[in-house]
């Protein structure tokens, strides 16, 4: 197949007519070309990975179950000599062959200062490179005290991926993590979300000091999220289990909820309260409430697989929920949450609520649930939805 160069500008039509190159991968679903971030805590194995990853490729040898096309690397290891080289790669080869395709580079000057010239000089050397591993980012960056962070991260990042796009590569850029912690963890990387916005590709490596195992986060633009679970062994990261990031979500849902899904699944249709159903369900370990909130947030993930609906009503205090499969009678007066329709009552609750079942007789008499009495007469006033995550 012959691919065409576009132009700077054109139509949608002709670029749906026009055939393309695939996404040029250097690791397989992990590493694409481009420019990518490799962050990590500091002496936490980054350099023993990165020089590892960089051995591999040049010899084609398998990374975590991928198989690798051979190419040349070219590792820039700025914060290391020769004889430390030497000593890693000795012991990471174990005796075997050392590739001829890998370039190692001590020293290089800084973005902006002949860096991007010797880059251009080193592919035309080594015309099948396919990786330039920059260890690390901090000391090819000269910051001119002009503009802001994120102006100054974006411009030296963004002549590197400039780099990277034009010669069809990848660029590893070794960086740090700030000490400070993060909801997300990719907003531990150092520097300014500028460097994270230039990137296609970003790994963040999660490591406790010592500790043999480690987990590595991944996102980019031309691949899925995912986390690898890698164990050190010889200075050798291993790999022991992957995840992309929907299997990650599924491995937090409580167990109660598959629990409760199964016995649902098993009954058929059901109605009653929260409290009712981790009884019917022999869930010990769950408050209603509780059960109530993470049903609603884990609803798709572990209900609706199983063709399980659901509905939920109150009155007079009692919430009742309605569980209905495909083929069941849901009705059209109850609220459904996977719908988010109207509000209403259910005729007659199911004979597997008991409890439930006399809340409702008494305030079909108009007495109250609580009292007895007499119940007030309602007011018209229409419940409010927002109640409806309540237990």
């Amino acid at each position: 197949m012959t691919f065409t160069k576009l132009p700077k500008a054109i139509s949608a039509e002709e670029l749906l007519s026009t055939p393309l190159p695939p996404v040029k991968w250097i690791i397989p679903g992990l590493l694409p070309a481009g420019l990518a971030l490799f962050a990590g805590p500091s002496k936490a194995g980054k350099s023993w990975l990165a020089l590892w990853l960089c051995l591999q490729i040049a010899q084609g040898n398998p990374v975590w179950n991928r198989e690798i096309e051979p190419r040349t690397v070219i590792y820039f290891s700025l914060e290391d000599t020769f004889n430390r080289l030497q000593n890693r790669i000795f012991q990471l080869i174990d005796g075997g062959d050392a590739p001829e395709r890998l370039i190692l580079q001590t020293e290089c000057p800084s973005i902006g200062q002949g860096l991007e010239e010797q880059i251009d000089s080193l592919i035309y050397t080594y015309s099948d490179v396919g990786m330039i591993v920059i260890d690390t980012l901090q000391k090819v960056r000269v910051s001119d005290g002009n503009g802001g962070m994120y102006a100054n991260d974006y411009k030296e990042a963004g002549a590197l991926k400039k780099l990277a796009d034009k010669y069809g590569i990848c660029i590893l850029l070794i960086h740090h993590l700030r000490k400070q912690s993060a909801a997300d963890p990719f907003d531990q990387i150092s520097g300014s979300t500028g460097l994270m916005g230039v990137a296609d590709t970003s790994w963040v490596m999660q490591r406790k000091r010592m500790s043999q195992t480690a987990d590595i986060l991944l996102t980019g633009r031309d691949m899925d999220d995912r986390t690898l679970h890698l164990r050190e062994d010889n200075c050798i990261w291993t790999l022991e289990d992957e995840e992309t990031a929907e299997e990650r979500e599924i491995r937090v849902v409580p167990d109660y909820l598959w629990k409760a899904a199964e016995y649902i699944e098993s009954v058929g249709n059901w109605q009653g309260t929260a409290s009712e159903l981790l009884a019917a369900a022999g869930i010990e370990n769950a408050k209603p409430n509780q059960f109530t909130y993470n049903m609603a947030k884990y609803f798709d993930k572990v209900f609706e697989p199983k063709g399980i609906h659901y509905k939920t009503h109150r009155k007079n205090k009692v919430r009742l929920l309605s569980f209905y499969g495909d083929d069941g009678d849901g009705g059209d007066d109850d609220i459904d949450i996977t719908q988010l329709s109207g509000w209403g009552i259910p005729e007659r609750p199911s004979p597997s609520s008991p409890s439930s079942l006399g809340a409702l007789e008494r305030s079909k008499h108009g007495r109250s649930v609580a009292t007895g009495q007499p119940a007030e007469k309602p007011t018209g006033t229409a419940p409010n939805p927002c109640e409806a995550a309540s237990a």
